[in-house]
């Protein structure tokens, strides 16, 4: 029995390799309907049409005001989304590409099942992202229909320079870009830097009495931001940092850097480092000894993955305070519901976070629709207000022109993840004094050696 008969209607050429499809263009557009069968559908040409199982209709009001199934509407509303994707790629790049559109169809699918009495946008997906001539080329294709947004899989570079020439009413969001900034209008990532992230651990910082800090981290973009948001948020509530020190990218050796920290004694150090980093930085803490001076490490969300915590060892990890988007030991109704309806679609587990991000870009523009926006302006204005939208990765929101998440502060211990609520911070390990050398005995008054921290013993 086909698992997908939807794809038999393909006209296109496919192939499957474990449990993703990979579409065969022989033009640079496809567009996947949701639409009723037979339905005209307004926008670009299209190779494929994938008929649902189930449909919607669109709505009108009747004279009192109550919504009703429209019979005879002269201008029908059949929303597109557009998804924009690389043609000429890397084999990896092309398996982002699918999971990302795979996780596109389940938003649709859920948003479908849940909202039975709203049409339910049809995709088009365009394979010309890999120069921003063509991804000018896809959007002006797709202005012509009742576009009301886009999700762009598209390199860093490309989305750069597309953000310096965009002057569409078309939003873009891009699952993965860390290239888009606030200032560019209209364009949104969920990759971007969160200043979520540094302005809750300045505040858990300075709430449980610690009131310096240095900042160690790398050269790139993502890195500085965060450095410089920390910065920010930690000088606002009255603490002061005491030194900023960088390091190039692709560095192995940070003995310049900690040495340096060490000179100034901060109560905190906080490590905003790429994730690759953070093996190669987290030994060298303790090996020139800062945690035995009483520094506490602050380091980013990328402390707490599982990739990490799974290959650093825990001398290295235990009792640094950092931050995640889901609250510890629950996990959001929103994540559920979306690995259910992957798993009912493509029969089988989550392969990577990568289809949360496609599904939650789709998401945010469908939450648009569901308010009852139905141009891309309508849809823009409705993005400005969304907050708390429950995601697959997280509550999301838009604040000043970025995707943020809610955030929430943890504390690491034997490879886990322990909460630390305002005001509390890791205890410090003691043991006994050395004896003096000479002596060979405990100076009277000696104070117990600070062997790194750990999370608090209370009940939390």
């Amino acid at each position: 029995m086909n698992k997908f008969p939807e794809f038999s209607s393909l006209r296109a050429r496919t192939t499957r390799a474990s449990g993703l499809f990979f579409l065969i263009f022989t033009t640079g557009c496809l567009a996947v309907s949701h639409q009723k069968p037979n339905s005209d559908v307004a926008g670009p040409n299209y190779i494929a049409t994938i008929e649902p199982t189930e449909t919607a209709d669109v709505l009108a009001s009747d004279s009192a005001g109550t919504s009703v199934v429209a019979e005879d509407v002269s201008v029908p509303f059949n929303p597109i989304i557009g998804a924009i994707i690389p043609s000429l790629a890397s084999p990896r790049t092309m398996v982002v590409s699918g999971e990302i559109l795979e996780g596109i169809r389940v938003a649709l699918d859920v948003f479908g099942k849940k909202n039975e009495r709203i049409v339910v946008p049809e995709l088009v997906v365009i394979s010309k992202g890999d120069q921003v001539k063509g991804v000018m080329e896809a959007l002006q294709e797709l202005s012509d229909s009742q576009i009301v947004g886009v999700v762009a899989l598209l390199r860093d570079e490309v989305m750069l320079e597309l953000s310096g020439r965009y002057e569409n009413s078309v939003p873009i969001i891009s699952p993965i870009s860390s290239s888009i900034t606030p200032a560019v209008q209209n364009m949104f990532s969920l990759a971007s830097v969160d200043p979520g992230v540094a302005r809750i651990l300045a505040r858990q910082a300075f709430s449980s009495g610690l009131s310096t800090a240095a900042i160690v981290h790398s050269q790139n973009l993502e890195s500085t931001l965060e450095a410089q948001m920390f910065t920010v948020a930690f000088q606002e509530l009255g603490g002061s940092v005491l030194g900023s020190f960088e390091y190039p990218v692709g560095s192995t050796f940070f003995e310049e850097q900690l040495r340096a920290v060490e000179a100034i004694m901060p109560d905190v150090l906080f490590l905003p480092v790429p994730l690759g980093d953070i093996e190669l930085i987290a030994p060298q803490v303790t090996f020139f000894g800062l945690d035995s001076l009483g520094i506490r490490v602050f380091g980013t969300a990328g402390w707490s993955e599982e990739e990490v915590l799974n290959v650093v060892d825990t001398r290295h990890t235990d009792g640094v305070v950092t931050a995640s988007p889901f609250p510890l030991g629950e996990v959001f109704s929103s994540y559920q519901e979306f690995l259910s309806a992957y798993g009912d679609i493509y029969q089988r587990t989550l392969p990577s976070v990568i289809p949360a991000l496609g599904y939650d870009a789709a998401s945010i523009l469908l939450e648009g629709i569901k308010s009852g926006a139905q141009t891309s302006e309508e849809i823009q204005e409705t993005l400005g207000g969304l907050t708390s939208l429950p995601g697959a990765t997280g509550l999301l929101s838009i604040k000043d022109g970025r995707v943020v998440r809610k955030y929430f502060v943890t504390c690491l211990q034997d490879r886990k993840k322990t909460e630390l609520f305002p005001h509390q911070s890791s205890q410090p390990i003691l043991m006994p004094p050395l004896p003096d050398p000479e002596t060979d005995s405990i100076p009277k008054d000696a104070p117990d050696r600070i062997m790194g921290f750990k999370c608090s013993d209370s009940e939390l």
